[in-house]
C-alpha cells in the first residue's frame, strides 16, 4: 500500500488563494482604520485572541490566577491592562500557562510577532511531507484558514503543527508521535479523533506516551498553580464554552464550523439542529473506523481525521482549519479526482472565510463544505486503498 508522492502536486490558481482571503483582508483594513496605539477601537488589541495568551501569562507572573476563570474579574483585569472593553474569556486548560508565561515577559507587540512567526514556522515545517514540491509547504501560511488564524492571533498553527508532526512520526518514532499528541491537550477537543484512531490501529506505545505526557503536564500544572484551577476549568469554563455552541447573532458565530451552531443561528429548532449534528458525528465515526481498520496509512488518516474532527465537533472555529486546508489541497491534487471532487475541494478551501459571509445571509456553507470534503476524502481512500504521501503503508507502532 505504499505510494510515492507526486513530484508536483497540482495547486489551485493564485487567484483562488487571493479570493479565498478577501474577507480577512477586509477585516485587516477595517482594523487598521480603527486602530490607535495597538488598540482597535475600544474593544480589541491587534492579535485579538492572542491577548488571552499574554493576559494568562501576566496573571501567572503577578500571582493573580484566581482571576483566570472568573469571567467578569478576568475581563476587568484585561480592561485595566489594555485599556479596552473586550469580551474575552480564558478558555484553555491550566497547562497553557506554561506557554503563556514566556510571551508575557515580552512587550505585547514583540510577543504577538514571536507567536505568529514561531508557530507559523512550526506548522510549515510539519507539513513538508504532505507537500513535497520544493517549498510549496510555505504556501500553507497563506491559505484562507491561515490568514484567518493570523488575524485572530490564535492557536491554529501550533495545534496544526503538533497534529501533523504526530501523524508524520507515528510509523517510525511512535514515542515522539505520542509526545506531540499529548501536547495537543492545549486544545483537547481538536484531538478528539486521535485516541480513537490510535486504539483502532493498536498504536500502544504512542497511546502510552501521549497519556504519560498529559499526566505529567497536569501534575506539573497542579504543583505550579494549584488544583483549584482545574476544578474551575472543568466546571465554569466548560460551561461558558458549551453555551457558545448557540451563538445567537454574535459575530463569533460566523466563524463557527459547527453544523449545530449554523442551524441554531438560523433559528432551526434545537432538537433538529442537535439531531443533525449527531448524524454528522455518527457518519464521521463510521468513516474513520472503516479507514483505520482497512489499514489506511497514517499520512492519509491524518488528513481524513483533520476534516472529520471539524464535522464532528459542535464547538469549533475557522481559524483552526489549518490542516483541513492541506486536506483540501491534497484532495484537489489527486490525479484520479473528478471535476466534482475538485470543485468540492476548492469550495472547502475558501470556506474558512467565505463561509462567514454565507452564514451572515443564512447559508450554512462551512459545515456543508466540510461534510462534502470528508466524503470526497473517504471515497478517494476507499477507491484507491492507498495514501498520497511517502510514509503511506508504514507499519504500526505496536
Amino acid at each position: 500500500m505504499d505510494e510515492t508522492p507526486p513530484a508536483r502536486l497540482p495547486l489551485p490558481s493564485p487567484l483562488t488563494w487571493i479570493v479565498g482571503s478577501l474577507i480577512v483582508m477586509t477585516l485587516f483594513i477595517l482594523d487598521y482604520r480603527a486602530s490607535d496605539h495597538g488598540m482597535i477601537g475600544l474593544s480589541e488589541m491587534w492579535g485579538r485572541d492572542f491577548a488571552n495568551v499574554w493576559t494568562g501569562g501576566k496573571l501567572a507572573l503577578t500571582g493573580q490566577l484566581d482571576l483566570l476563570y472568573d469571567v467578569d474579574r478576568y475581563r476587568g483585569f484585561e480592561h485595566a491592562l489594555y485599556g479596552t472593553a473586550g469580551v474575552h474569556n480564558y478558555s484553555y486548560p491550566p497547562i497553557a500557562l506554561f506557554l503563556d508565561i514566556p510571551f508575557a515577559l515580552m512587550p505585547y507587540g514583540m510577543a504577538l510577532a514571536s507567536w505568529l512567526v514561531g508557530t507559523g514556522l512550526l506548522f510549515a515545517l510539519a507539513a513538508r511531507s504532505w507537500l513535497p514540491d520544493g517549498r510549496a509547504h510555505w504556501l500553507l501560511l497563506l491559505t484562507p484558514a491561515a490568514t484567518m488564524n493570523i488575524w485572530a492571533g490564535h492557536y491554529g498553527f501550533l495545534i496544526g503543527a503538533l497534529f501533523l508532526a504526530g501523524w508524520h512520526w507515528l510509523p517510525h518514532r511512535p514515542r515522539w508521535a505520542g509526545l506531540c499528541f499529548g501536547l495537543m491537550v492545549l486544545k483537547p477537543h481538536v484531538a478528539v479523533l486521535v485516541p480513537i484512531i490510535l486504539l483502532l490501529r493498536g498504536d500502544w506505545r504512542t497511546i502510552a506516551t501521549a497519556a504519560l505526557t498529559v499526566g505529567l503536564l497536569v501534575l506539573a500544572s497542579v504543583l505550579a498553580f494549584g488544583s483549584e484551577l482545574w476544578t474551575q476549568y472543568l466546571t465554569v469554563t466548560a460551561g461558558v464554552q458549551a453555551r457558545m455552541i448557540d451563538p445567537g447573532q454574535e459575530f463569533y458565530g460566523l466563524m463557527s464550523t459547527s453544523l449545530a451552531s449554523a442551524l441554531l443561528r438560523q433559528h432551526v429548532p434545537a432538537a433538529l439542529a442537535y439531531g443533525l449534528q449527531g448524524m454528522a458525528m455518527a457518519g464521521v465515526a463510521i468513516g474513520v473506523t472503516v479507514a483505520a481498520v482497512r489499514g489506511t496509512p497514517p499520512a492519509t488518516l491524518a488528513l481524513l481525521a483533520a476534516t472529520g474532527t471539524f464535522v464532528l465537533l459542535p464547538y469549533a472555529f475557522n481559524y483552526d482549519l489549518t490542516v483541513v486546508m492541506l486536506a483540501a489541497l491534497v484532495a484537489y491534487g489527486r490525479p484520479d479526482a473528478s471535476p466534482l471532487e475538485k470543485g468540492i475541494a476548492l469550495i472547502a478551501f475558501v470556506t474558512p472565510q467565505w463561509g462567514m459571509l454565507a452564514s451572515a445571509i443564512g447559508i450554512p456553507l462551512t459545515p456543508i463544505a466540510l461534510i462534502s470534503l470528508f466524503a470526497v476524502q473517504l471515497r478517494g481512500q476507499i477507491r484507491s486503498g492507498r495514501g498520497v504521501p511517502a510514509d503511506a503503508g508504514a507499519v504500526r507502532s505496536a
